[in-house]
């Protein structure tokens, strides 16, 4: 969180306060700020799935796990050719920038198709074009996928067959928190390479050191 925080103040500094709107907002509208306001997200998203886990509630732990997974993909769509923009990341920005406080819900501009997301997310990792490897992200994403749309699978992994309820309350199990776990290990480290990508883009050298021995 420390090295997050760093790597966003020495980039993109404090958001202004807005008197008229109540809010703090960026003036710079710009793949930048997009990037790094992706990587708080995605940290912020850490502390949610440990918190989750802790509690036995599975099925909210992976729903965060996607957001998780989705912001760390942006980061690398965004920055993929940085400092060269394309028609995709104007894009992604502009739609991104029209979600102020005050214009959430009148955005006109198209969201960019995931899978355009996700090949630049491979091309990064592989150097190029990689059919098994978008396989395997693709299968990953329809994982985490099941906990936002609340699919059949996901939302019977919480069922105690003994007990005959749900676990509402979350599933008290703590050998079952603990393999659930392992997200927080995933989440962490997602993030923190993101953020060693991010770094090294930036030029940001001595951060993406510190921040690249944190990773696993």
């Amino acid at each position: 969180f420390s090295g997050v925080e760093a790597l966003r103040k020495a980039s993109i500094g404090e958001p202004k306060w807005i008197e008229s709107k109540g809010a703090f907002e960026y003036q710079e509208q710009s793949p930048k700020v997009v990037a790094v306001l992706k990587l708080v997200r995605a940290a912020h998203g850490v502390s949610a799935v440990n918190v989750l886990c802790q509690s036995g509630l599975f099925i909210d732990a992976g729903a965060i796990m996607r957001c998780v997974s989705d912001c760390s993909d942006e980061i690398y769509f965004l920055f993929e050719n940085y400092p060269k923009s394309s028609e995709h990341v104007d894009q992604f920005v502009k739609g991104f920038f029209e979600s102020t406080i005050d214009g959430y819900l009148e955005g006109e501009t198209p969201s960019v198709p995931t899978k355009k997301i996700r090949s630049a997310v491979v091309r990064v990792l592989t150097g190029r074009h990689d059919d098994e490897t978008q396989k395997r992200k693709e299968r990953v994403y329809e994982t985490f996928c099941g906990y936002i749309h609340a699919d059949y699978a996901h939302i019977m992994e919480v069922y105690n067959g003994g007990a005959g309820d749900f676990n509402l309350a979350g599933v008290p199990s703590e050998a079952e928190r603990k393999i659930k776990s392992e997200y927080v290990n995933v989440a962490a480290n997602e993030v923190c390479l993101a953020a060693v990508f991010l770094a090294q883009k930036l030029e940001l050298r001595e951060l993406s050191e510190k921040l690249f021995k944190l990773a696993d």
